[in-house]
């Protein structure tokens, strides 16, 4: 069980925790939107629209090496970076709701 967002992870099969990164990874995208002002091309914040776009480095690269069987990050320390983010740009509860809705999709 994962100790800081209660997601079990370590009983998935691989096929599993490839598709939950992949879904993580679009949870994140959404969360990225809210740094756009709504109707327009704007970005009212920056500076968290390319820390997302960082982080999202980091999840599809794991997402290519779990797909590809080939040595890169884990899951959870995935996990880890993506709720180390989350407190680093106080966005806790919206990373949560995402990695919720991504292991949701999962089960």
């Amino acid at each position: 069980m994962d100790r800081k967002n209660n997601m079990s992870t370590k009983s998935l099969s691989q096929s599993a925790r490839t598709a939950l990164l992949a879904r993580i990874a679009y949870a994140l995208t959404i969360c990225a939107r809210g740094t756009y002002e709504v109707g327009t091309e704007n970005v009212l914040e920056p500076q968290i629209l390319r820390s997302y776009n960082e982080l999202l480095h980091r999840v599809t690269g794991a997402v290519v090496h779990h797909i590809l069987g080939t040595d890169g990050p884990s899951l959870e320390s995935i996990l880890e970076i993506i709720r180390e983010f989350g407190a680093r740009h106080n966005r806790v509860e919206e990373v949560d709701r995402a990695l919720n809705r991504a292991r949701q999709q999962t089960d």
